[in-house]
């Protein structure tokens, strides 16, 4: 069976509240007027017959015979108090004997004093002469009464079908203005269910839809330029796997039908080539892993002469042989670091091989080491080329290379820098780079002491 529409649970949601929210004060309408109506004749009528009592007294200075004069007395109601008349309104005596009674209270009984405690009394020149006592609150509107409350209830009624119409209009109005955006956000995820990933909706407010309506336009860019980026990481990936496999596959093609002869040079170019691709696996491993968060740091306090001789013993010879000038140095005190020391290496090996690689004959590198308060800062200046300004924001992206005619022959993947970003993000540091063509570049390097 299928289920309402969202839409239809909407109206009734808002129909239904609106009809027990009409229902409950139609109730409390009803039950108040009516109160209010009795209290309003009683209080009138006890008025008149007050006044009537008085009036009397004042004329015969006393209440004997009392009952004619309000028998047939043509004022107001107050000849429907007699016993023939209403119920529980009745003429007490100061000394408690009920002049006036109805059929529970006759005339000539005593009546408690607890009974007259809420007694209206009647006064003539300051002298209290008698009292009227409500004892049953039985009220039996009039018939004139009668139809005057029936045409207030019935006005109420008038009212609260008006009220059900409104709230059906407006429901239909609030609905259509709710599920406006929503139909609209049901239609961009199809789109984007049939693969067009870059959708946008117009946000028509700054509420909390408003802000479902933002949060969807940012995941739609983002999972547009995830999409982008992964095409563009496979397509880089393919031409990266292309090139040392199509020198590897000819060689072997080569060496295979007798066209070369297997000489130490061309087994060492396979053997480059080989090696080539080994490095990709492995970064394109580290970047995987990384990006599932199961890339392992294990950070421990490392001497920092011990790391710094190493990165000598590994690139000085490099250095010399380009009439590269490699130089480490370090503040005074400063004597550990603290990280993964594999990791570490490969971040400054990757840095220092990119310095190498874009430094001119003569030029230095310099990496130098100091603390701030907790952190470990490590610059990496050279004297090369430089990164022209509206490259140095995509620098750090897998396989951008600054120089595009560069190759995977030179050694640059063109992911050597997302390496390093994505290792010194993963022990809780930063990196950032500044560059001015003709003079230089630096790398700085900012790892947290715990």
């Amino acid at each position: 069976m299928k289920s309402l529409s969202l839409r239809t649970k909407f109206i009734l949601a808002f129909l239904t509240a609106s009809l027990v929210a009409i229902g409950l004060v139609g109730i409390f309408t009803s039950q108040f007027s009516r109160r209010l109506f009795q209290s309003f004749i009683i209080d009138n009528l006890i008025e008149d017959y007050a006044s009537i009592v008085q009036e009397y007294y004042e004329t015969n200075f006393t209440l004997n015979g009392i009952e004619s004069a309000l028998r047939y007395s043509t004022t107001s109601n107050a000849g429907q108090f007699d016993e023939l008349g209403r119920p529980g309104i009745i003429l007490i005596s100061p000394n408690q004997i009920i002049i006036i009674g109805d059929s529970s209270h006759p005339s000539g009984t005593s009546l408690a004093r607890k009974d007259i405690s809420e007694a209206h009394p009647i006064e003539v020149n300051g002298r209290t002469i008698a009292y009227i006592a409500i004892i049953t609150p039985a009220f039996q509107p009039s018939p004139q009464e009668t139809q005057f409350i029936k045409q207030t209830n019935r006005a109420l009624s008038y009212a609260s079908l008006a009220a059900i119409f409104l709230a059906i209009i407006l429901g239909l109005l609030f609905t259509r203005t709710l599920l406006k955006p929503l139909a609209s956000l049901n239609q961009a995820l199809g789109k984007m269910e049939q693969g067009e990933l870059l959708q946008q909706v117009q946000e028509t407010s700054d509420d909390e839809l408003g802000e479902v309506i933002t949060g969807f336009n940012n995941m739609s860019n983002a999972l547009a330029k995830a999409n982008q980026h992964r095409k563009q990481m496979t397509a880089d990936i393919a031409h990266e796997l292309r090139s040392p496999l199509t020198v590897i596959n000819g060689y072997l093609e080569a060496l295979q039908d007798g066209t070369l002869a297997p000489t130490p040079e061309r087994i060492e170019i396979i053997q480059q080539e080989v090696s080539q691709l080994n490095r990709l696996v492995r970064d394109l491993r580290t970047l995987s892993l990384a990006d599932s968060g199961q890339l392992s740091i294990n950070k421990d306090h490392i001497n920092i002469d011990t790391l710094f001789q190493h990165l000598t013993d590994a690139y000085n010879l490099q250095a010399k042989s380009k009439n590269i000038e490699l130089e480490f140095r370090k503040s005074n005190g400063f004597n550990t670091i603290f990280a993964d020391e594999g990791r570490i290496l490969q971040v400054f090996s990757n840095l220092i091989t990119n310095a190498l690689r874009h430094t001119n004959p003569g030029g230095k590198i310099l990496v130098n080491a100091r603390q701030k308060n907790d952190t470990t800062i490590i610059d990496l200046i050279d004297t090369g080329e430089g990164i022209p300004d509206d490259q140095l924001e995509s620098i750090f992206q897998r396989f951008y290379r600054a120089d595009p005619s560069r190759q995977s022959s030179s050694g640059e993947s063109g992911l050597g820098l997302s390496i390093v970003k994505t290792l010194v993000e993963a022990h809780g540091g930063r990196i950032s780079v500044l560059s001015k063509m003709g003079i230089g570049t630096t790398f700085t390097i900012e790892l947290p002491n715990n």
